[in-house]
């Protein structure tokens, strides 16, 4: 069997996997298939009283009943009387109203609690991929992770409103047509509905085809939008080099794929009509035949078409269902994929508040592996509180894993760190995370208000502490001359301000947030050199009191560290104070030999 035959996607999973996200809502749903049952039985009564009102108009008796009795008489629509008329014009309009009242109902709810459960299941897929550790986003592309959270639960918005909604109502509508067939005349209905079955086969087949479709569509899409996020991202870079052809190239590429996936799934699902009106009409030609042989009134001829018309838009939904079932199907796996990554970094069930006072932080013969790769092997070093420790390295060293390992954004693979004696693994993230500031090399701002961004995780602070850390940050001046001040949008990723400007409402944030560990991973590397000196003047009152670890190129930067310590894959080759590792004349007099060479 192929694989995209064999996958767990099948409808009656689809909806086991949804079942949890619709329960808070059963309660409207039940009064909507409760609607869907009453527009079942409303759908008898119509076509009993078009049965009903035609017996009237040709001339037939009412039998003890109330249908019909049809014989040889024949009369005209102008023959019949008073209350006669008045009957047949009420009841047809006040059944319809009926029915369309509990369609409307039914309808309205259904939906309802579909779009409420896909707007639940979004928002936990988006919270689920927030609290997926790091490793998680270097195996994943943005753009892809978008086309999940976007269109893949579009798909889901389809399944889970219009099917769902389908599976409810259409099913008791095909019922009651059904029955008023056979209440009609039982054999001329078995005569209509022997190629019903018939239908189904091509219906299966086809759904095969919009699945395998779809499933591409979906991966294409997802491509395409990381080119998209790629490209547009590195506009900058795009142009320096002249690439925006190439880009366009690259781009049509995959949206060529999406197109074409796109068209067979549309090729497929046009086919299901066709085949299910060729059929249909086979059984209608039947039933034509049988009524001239037999001799039918027509006033039972045309109630039983009506019955048949009546079915056939149920029927030809319900026909519809697998094909839409295999068409989301890919949206499904795909949105419970990521839903079903475990998430490693989490609390552990005896976890506890972290209280008190940062005393130290401790690595105990930490080792840590990426896919297999060992990043960092045997590890020891302990701070102080107040101290600062600084690491330097080649690229590749280990050093800004070494740090992330602090705040738990990865947990070690060997070994373990301490926080005031207690393996950090032991406090609850929520308080770890509390104690940790961090400003990163790559300068990461939101398109929102420089207020927001410098008090983005400080919700509380007031406008006075905001300005309070902007000035600590030499940031004040600038932020000032801007068009609307502290009110100002800074576009995204803050690209309205300069590197140096950014750089420093980063730091800003940091300090508003006042943590007693600060990480500071090559804060200073986008700043220019004016704007190096005020913000280094900054950090150095803000690392007094703190532990600090700092990752610096500069090496001038961190001379001043209480230690530092030098890294060469994954492994501590030599610690000491600036002076020492100096006099030492070993890899960290190296470095230093390398980038004063031409001063």
């Amino acid at each position: 069997m192929k694989k995209d035959e064999n996958t767990v996607s099948s409808a009656a999973e689809i909806y086991r996997n949804l079942l949890p996200f619709v329960r808070p809502y059963r309660k409207r749903l039940l009064v909507g298939v409760l609607c869907g049952i009453l527009q079942g039985g409303a759908t008898f009564g119509m076509i009993v009283a078009l049965y009903w009102g035609l017996g009237l108009i040709s001339g037939a008796e009412v039998g003890q009943g109330g249908i019909p009795s049809f014989g040889d008489t024949e009369g005209t629509a102008g023959s019949i009387g008073t209350k006669r008329l008045v009957m047949t014009v009420a009841i047809l309009p006040v059944v319809t109203i009926f029915q369309g009242l509990l369609f409307f109902g039914g309808k309205y709810l259904v939906e309802w609690v579909g779009n409420r459960v896909v707007a639940d299941l979004r928002s936990q897929l988006f919270s689920h991929i927030h609290a997926l550790p790091m490793q998680f986003f270097s195996k994943n592309r943005v753009g892809e992770l978008i086309s999940r959270i976007t269109n893949d639960t579009a798909l889901l918005t389809q399944l889970v409103s219009n099917v769902v909604g389908d599976i409810i109502r259409e099913p008791f509508t095909l019922i009651g047509s059904m029955a008023a067939m056979f209440y009609i005349d039982w054999k001329i209905s078995i005569m209509a509905l022997v190629v019903f079955p018939v239908c189904i086969l091509p219906v299966v087949f086809l759904g095969r085809k919009v699945r395998k479709a779809s499933k591409k569509g979906q991966e294409g899409l997802g491509n395409m939008l990381s080119v998209v996020q790629e490209s547009i991202g590195g506009a900058l870079v795009v142009k320096a080099f002249q690439m925006e052809k190439e880009e366009g190239k690259r781009f049509n590429l995959f949206n060529t794929k999406v197109f074409k996936m796109v068209m067979r799934q549309s090729r497929a699902r046009s086919m299901n009509e066709p085949i299910m009106i060729f059929f249909s009409s086979i059984g209608l030609s039947g039933v034509v035949v049988y009524a001239f042989v037999n001799d039918l009134s027509l006033a039972l001829l045309v109630a039983f078409a009506g019955a048949l018309i009546q079915m056939y838009k149920p029927a030809k939904k319900l026909s519809q269902i697998h094909m839409r079932i295999q068409r989301a199907a890919p949206g499904v796996e795909r949105v419970f994929e990521v839903l079903n990554v475990d998430n490693t970094i989490n609390d552990a069930p005896d976890a506890v508040e972290f209280a008190g006072e940062v005393q130290t932080v401790e690595f105990k013969k930490v080792s840590f592996a990426y896919d297999e790769k060992k990043i960092l092997d045997g590890i020891n070093l302990q701070s102080q509180a107040g101290q600062c420790i600084a690491f330097v390295g080649s690229s590749g060293a280990g050093k800004t894993t070494l740090v992330n390992l602090i705040p738990r954004f990865f947990d070690v693979t060997d070994g373990c760190i301490e926080l005031n004696g207690m393996d950090i693994r032991k406090y609850t993230l929520e308080s770890l995370r509390g104690q940790t500031g961090i400003v990163t090399q790559e300068t990461v701002l939101f398109n929102r208000t420089v207020a927001e961004n410098i008090s983005y995780g400080s919700a509380d602070a007031t406008r006075e502490q905001i300005e309070s850390a902007a000035r600590r940050a030499n940031a004040h001046a600038f932020i000032q001359e801007l068009e609307n001040g502290y009110d100002t949008v800074i576009g995204e990723r803050g690209s309205l301000l300069s590197g140096g400007m950014a750089q420093r409402v980063a730091i800003a944030r940091a300090l508003l947030k006042n943590p007693p560990i600060l990480i500071l991973d090559e804060a200073t590397s986008a700043l220019d050199t004016e704007s190096e000196r005020l913000v280094q003047g900054a950090l150095d009152e803000l690392m007094k009191d703190r532990t600090v670890f700092v990752i610096a190129h500069r090496l001038s930067t961190i001379a001043h560290a209480d230690v530092i310590i030098v890294l060469d894959q994954g492994r501590i080759v030599e610690r000491g104070t600036h002076e020492e590792l100096l006099a030492s004349g070993g890899k960290y007099k190296y470095l230093y030999d390398i980038q004063f060479a031409n001063i």
